[in-house]
């Protein structure tokens, strides 16, 4: 199945983990298993054992679930999961407006995730989220954009007012 979505790759998903853990200094930091992150990547892109999955939404119910039910860092695995499966979303033109139905999930995957129901929580996931208009993101986005993004990409000062 060839779509133009936007995968992590694995290194995107460390990158977002090792932030999380600068957010909450009690929190070690590490990766258990490559290859576990590596899968659940390649399951929700290209599937495995003749299935996968093919809308966004199922797409990030299995984001959510391998990352956290595969356990592949030493700890916030829930929270890295949760904020890869938001990045997932709007890279792709989604907003994910989650609530606190999402933590009793996650722990769910954590804990056994052969009881989450897969199509309950895509409903959840599919309810939870609204197409982006990415032209007035970027607009509303600009500024940060030009004055982070590009400077550091540049090495320069993009800002007229410096």
């Amino acid at each position: 199945m060839a779509d133009s979505l936007w995968y992590p790759s694995v290194e995107d998903v460390v990158t977002i983990h090792d932030d999380v853990v600068a957010e909450y200094p009690d929190t070690p930091d590490g990766v258990r298993n490559r290859g576990d992150i590596e899968f659940a990547l390649n399951y929700i892109e290209e599937g495995s054992f003749g299935s996968a999955p093919e809308t966004i939404h199922q797409k990030a119910y299995h984001l959510l679930r391998l990352l956290v039910a595969n356990h592949p860092f030493v700890d916030a695995n829930k929270r890295t999961a949760l904020n890869v499966t938001v990045v997932f979303y709007f890279l792709n033109g989604y907003r994910f407006e989650y609530n606190s139905e999402v933590r009793t999930i996650l722990k769910a995957f954590g804990t056994d995730e052969a009881a989450v129901d897969e199509a309950e929580t895509t409903d959840y996931l599919r309810s939870h989220t609204e197409a982006l208009d990415l032209a007035g993101e970027i607009e509303v986005w600009r500024d940060e954009l030009v004055r982070y993004g590009l400077a550091e990409l540049t090495g320069d000062s993009l800002d007229p007012n410096d």
